[in-house]
């Protein structure tokens, strides 16, 4: 009897370290006391007006974000931004030049634990970090669903996706959901990368937006480079095929190989492409 409370405190203990560290290895976070928008004047002078935000999350938590108005006026297209799984809102800015090249609004927000946001990041706190966005985007901000578009990278995008999904099922419809390396779940790409652990079992955080995304009714993008190895290619084409063909306009799904690329710096790389491609989605 002491030898099985022995083995099961021992299993315990296993588990509880293996939450911990797949945490810290799926979430490496980068924090900072403040980031103010103007502390960073290459992203601030492409855009009228830049304006630190502190948004409430469902759970408490205060998360910072930034509110970037073009120079189009009141009316523009709304970049809501979901960013990949490390650094923080500062680092993107190749998404604040292309959106800023199509006079496209953008709201950045950091997740729970990075930047100078609250908390600690899971898969519900991140959740609750897009619909506090989205709340607020279409709240205090009083951009319409239609003007839009939901644009996730990497780990951003499985946030992307059941955002877009709850917010179609509410009856809403977005202008477009973009994603950018993304997966069909984390199970599959943590299986990937760890095949010899039970990852079935012990992964806490699975964000399965292959069952997400036949609920996503606006148009859907997707972006991968053929050479990525973070997320490598037919993690990316699953979620494409679990997709709806056509949005519910009547558009089709678009899936863009990016040849020659890895999982980072897409929007560098293939800067031309994406202004070329897509300027109907961001311009007004």
């Amino acid at each position: 009897m002491v030898l099985v409370r022995t083995l099961l405190m021992a299993v315990l203990i296993v588990m509880g370290l293996l939450a911990f560290f797949q945490r810290r290895i799926m979430y490496p976070a980068t924090q900072a006391e403040r980031l103010p928008v103007a502390a960073f004047p290459e992203t601030a002078r492409q855009f009228s007006e830049a304006a630190d935000l502190r948004l409430r999350t469902a759970d408490g938590a205060e998360i910072g974000a930034w509110h970037l108005r073009s120079r189009s006026g009141r009316n523009s297209r709304l970049m809501l931004l979901f960013h990949g799984n490390a650094g923080h809102r500062a680092g993107r800015t190749g998404w604040y030049r292309l959106a800023a090249g199509f006079q496209c609004d953008v709201l950045a927000i950091d997740y729970h634990g990075y930047g100078d946001s609250e908390g600690s990041p899971t898969e519900q706190h991140l959740i609750n970090d897009a619909q506090a966005a989205w709340q607020h985007a279409t709240g205090a901000l009083g951009y319409r669903p239609e003007q839009i578009v939901i644009t996730g990278e990497s780990l951003g995008g499985g946030v992307a996706v059941r955002l877009a999904a709850d917010v179609c099922r509410g009856g809403q419809k977005p202008r477009g959901l973009l994603l950018v390396a993304t997966f069909d779940s984390m199970l599959n790409a943590a299986g990937f990368h760890f095949p010899w652990l039970p990852v079935g079992r012990l992964l806490l955080d699975r964000f399965h937006s292959d069952q997400q995304i036949a609920d996503v009714t606006c148009r859907i993008v997707q972006y991968h480079g053929d050479q990525d190895t973070v997320v490598p290619l037919p993690l990316g084409q699953r979620l494409h095929q679990r997709a709806p063909a056509v949005s519910v306009d009547g558009v089709p799904r678009q899936f863009r190989l990016l040849p020659g690329s890895g999982h980072n710096g897409l929007l560098q790389q293939h800067a031309v492409t994406f202004r070329r491609e897509l300027g109907d989605l961001f311009s007004e």
